[in-house]
């Protein structure tokens, strides 16, 4: 669902685009070199472990021919029978079969060619080699295309594994893993993929948490870079707060998990970070303000805009005399601090809602082509009132009229200002369309 929103600015930055990087296992051949190379080192997940004991079925053969995969398969055959099974050089020209049948959309055999891959070069470079990682990100694809979610969080736990065995965990060369990992939990929680999502939302959590920490060591406490992990924090930490449960009919996408009812111990883990939720994300965007604010290259008003965060923050959680009062000190704050008109209009100038208005949950085929038109109006206190559906197509559709007034009246919103007062907006249109 689209909105053509004259009323509607996501407000929080709750924005991410989650590449979900998700492969396959690894081959038995190479548990033997697996056992002898960890010399005593941590060992990469249990699930991948288990993933390596399976064996390595030879592919079926692609029925559509394909000039460009057969040429690859003529090459291999003769460094095969040239350098061996195991010669270096065959893992690029199965790299280049795997492309190749991955263009043909035949996903399953191109996991298995990505596989042998990196049993050839774990082989010839060692196990943490990292020229494995791109056939790990091509095999990821092929998972995507294939929505083989269980093996996906294995093995992209596994690309971090095998970053921080090279570099430490803690070492700034982490920071585009570790930005990916989140990323992929917050997406996985948001998609549903998982039958106890709250670990999700958790391993999210500890991996921004994570990132802040090596920042800040590493390039100073008031790094821009900053601003990414912590808005981070600040999204699985509002998912925390509004965290209902599981849903009913979850996605299984890693057994590790366990099943849906949460043990004692779980329980309590997930109501740790429920408890800390609101705190923990005002503190993120109170360092987000103070980065903005102590940096010299932050952009004009930054801060600023960032205490506008802050001001939502505190009307998401129904706290709206703090939420009032730092509005009040972030709209001064923009006329000090250069902001121009414009942006100050975009900000105050319309109520937002806050953090977004839901997309509605209905089957996709059933809402193609379907749009509820909705007048409604935003009290100086952020909540809509006198919700009146203009028109609806198709005219017949009452449920989806229903739940758009539903989702209105359970909405928040950043009032409007003028002149550093909120006030009430009448007359607000909003076309919900559904493609």
């Amino acid at each position: 669902m689209t909105q053509t929103d004259t009323s509607n600015a996501i407000a929080i930055g709750l924005m991410f685009t989650a590449s979900a990087l998700l492969c396959g296992p690894v081959a038995a051949e190479e548990v033997s070199a697996l056992d002898s190379a960890l010399d005593n080192a941590k060992a990469p997940p249990a699930a991948y472990i288990e993933a390596a004991s399976k064996p390595l079925e030879k592919p079926k053969r692609q029925l559509r021919p394909s000039k460009a995969a057969d040429d690859y398969r003529d090459r291999i055959e003769e460094m095969e029978a040239e350098y061996g099974a195991y010669g270096a050089g065959i893992d690029e020209q199965l790299i280049g079969l795997g492309n190749a049948l991955q263009r043909m959309g035949s996903h399953e055999e191109a996991i298995a060619q990505f596989r042998r891959a990196m049993l050839i070069n774990r082989v010839n470079e060692g196990l943490y080699s990292l020229n494995q990682v791109p056939m790990i990100e091509r095999m990821i694809e092929s998972q995507i295309a294939l929505n083989q979610w269980e093996d996906a969080n294995d093995n992209q736990e596994y690309l971090f594994w095998l970053h921080a065995k090279n570099y430490g965990e803690k070492d700034p060369r982490m920071l585009p893993i570790i930005n990916t990992l989140s990323n992929w939990h917050l997406q996985a929680y948001i998609d549903e993929k998982g039958t106890t999502l709250f670990e999700h939302l958790i391993n999210a959590t500890n991996l921004y948490a994570l990132a802040v920490d090596i920042i800040s060591q590493n390039f100073g406490a008031n790094d821009l870079r900053l601003v990414e992990a912590l808005r981070g924090l600040k999204a699985t930490n509002y998912y925390l707060a509004t965290y209902n449960g599981e849903p009913q009919e979850a996605v299984v996408i890693n057994t590790s998990f366990g099943g849906g009812d949460l043990s004692p111990d779980r329980r309590a883990k997930l109501d740790h970070y429920r408890m800390n939720s609101f705190s923990s994300g005002k503190t993120a965007i109170t360092k987000i303000m103070d980065v903005y604010q102590k940096n010299p290259a932050s952009p004009p008003a930054a801060s600023a805009k960032a205490k506008v965060e802050l001001g939502d923050w505190y009307m998401m959680f129904n706290k709206w005399h703090s939420a009032r009062e730092t509005y009040g000190e972030a709209y001064q704050a923009l006329w000090d601090n250069g902001a121009t008109n414009r942006e100050i209009e975009e900000i105050f100038g319309r109520p937002a809602a806050l953090p977004a208005l839901p997309f509605l949950e209905e089957d996709r085929e059933a809402l193609a082509n379907s749009y509820v038109t909705v007048s409604y109006d935003v009290t100086a206190f952020g909540k809509a009132r006198n919700i009146r559906i203009i028109s609806a197509r198709p005219e017949d559709k009452v449920s989806i009229r229903s739940r758009v007034r539903n989702v209105l009246q359970k909405a928040k919103f950043r009032p409007r200002f003028e002149n550093g007062e909120p006030v009430e907006t009448t007359g607000i249109v909003q076309k919900f369309v559904f493609e």
